[in-house]
């Protein structure tokens, strides 16, 4: 928008206003006089320009796209919320911190322990250890942390939640259509993808299956919160969805997948390296299509092991032993079991 504010236009602009009988060349003493101003404004145009960019989604970056975001519901790092184990009987005041391997936590209304810092940092391997309260409680003997009931999420990176943001704002989610209820079901925190059964048991029955933030089977208390949000009081519109839906709330399950395939590996690769590569892209192939796609393509395995800088060749590649695509239910998120790798000779 201001690229044509440069020094130069910005100092033709000065000079012309400048009476004729004073010298104006470069080097002159009204020259020198107006040059740093000058210099000083065509570096306010460039951040101008700057800032118009970080005002707009589809150029903004960093803390202004994660400000953006927040705005419509999104946020780019969650906190994970976790079990504690305390002395039976004792009652512990809401918004209680402990503390524990350098992390602090919040005693939540629900009984849970949400970690203040969002990120991944709250997914720590910490069960079982001793948790130190910061206030004092009454008859508190013992406080243990237990294990994660809604995982924390690192914060993504800005290709990853831009279009997690054009997917929430061009989304037609109006009048408790489906996209709505999709949309509310992941505006809960910890909640990363969810799909929606209309009339699934009958005229105003709802059902919304849902994964958490690592796009994995969820536990029971993020089942609650999402139901607790969407529709607490069955039918009575207490929540968002209309008088009469009856929402019903599950989690996804998992879809074990085993891999096997005849690999030849490079010179300076082994076994393991070959397993551990393809191990790599299988995972992040399933991350990427979990609850986006209903079928693992053979192919998708195929293009995996070809890019495999650690194999030489390779052949007979299955899924759950058949070389066929393999097609997941609606509720169903890959996980990989396990690669067999069969070593050819050379």
């Amino acid at each position: 928008m201001f690229e044509a504010q440069t020094f130069d236009n910005i100092m033709d602009r000065m000079l012309e206003k400048i009476t004729a009988d004073i010298d104006t060349r470069e080097g002159s003493v009204i020259y020198n006089a107006l040059a740093p101003a000058a210099a000083e404004l065509a570096k306010s145009y460039i951040w101008l320009d700057t800032v118009l960019e970080l005002v707009f989604s589809d150029t903004a970056q960093g803390e202004f796209l994660d400000r953006r975001a927040a705005e419509a519901g999104i946020d780019a790092a969650t906190k994970a919320v976790r079990a504690g184990e305390f002395t039976p009987g004792i009652t512990i005041p809401p918004g209680s911190r402990f503390f524990v391997d350098n992390l602090y936590f919040q005693y939540t209304e629900d009984g849970t322990l949400e970690c203040e810092t969002a990120g991944d940092a709250g997914n720590a391997g910490i069960t079982g250890q001793n948790l130190l309260p910061l206030d004092t409680i009454p008859g508190l003997e013992k406080a243990v942390m237990r294990d994660i009931l809604i995982p924390g999420r690192e914060e993504e990176d800005d290709n990853s939640l831009r279009a997690r943001y054009f997917t929430r704002v061009r989304r037609e989610a109006v009048s408790a259509n489906k996209l709505h209820y999709k949309q509310w079901a992941e505006e809960v925190d910890g909640v990363g993808r969810a799909k929606i059964f209309p009339l699934w048991n009958g005229d105003g029955t709802v059902k919304v299956v849902i994964t958490n933030a690592n796009l994995e089977p969820a536990s029971d208390i993020l089942i609650k919160k999402v139901k607790d949000y969407i529709d607490p009081d069955e039918g009575q519109g207490e929540g968002q969805a209309p008088i009469g839906a009856a929402v019903t709330v599950e989690s996804a399950v998992w879809k074990e997948i085993e891999i096997s395939a005849s690999v030849l590996p490079e010179l300076n690769s082994s076994i393991d390296d070959v397993k551990a590569e393809i191990e790599k892209g299988v995972l992040n192939l399933f991350k990427k299509i979990a609850f986006e796609e209903n079928t693992v393509r053979l192919s998708q395995i195929n293009n995996i092991v070809y890019n495999s800088a650690s194999v030489s060749d390779y052949a007979d590649i299955k899924m759950n032993g058949a070389a066929e695509n393999l097609v997941l239910s609606d509720v169903e998120i890959p996980t990989l079991k396990q690669v067999i790798i069969l070593e050819q000779t050379r």
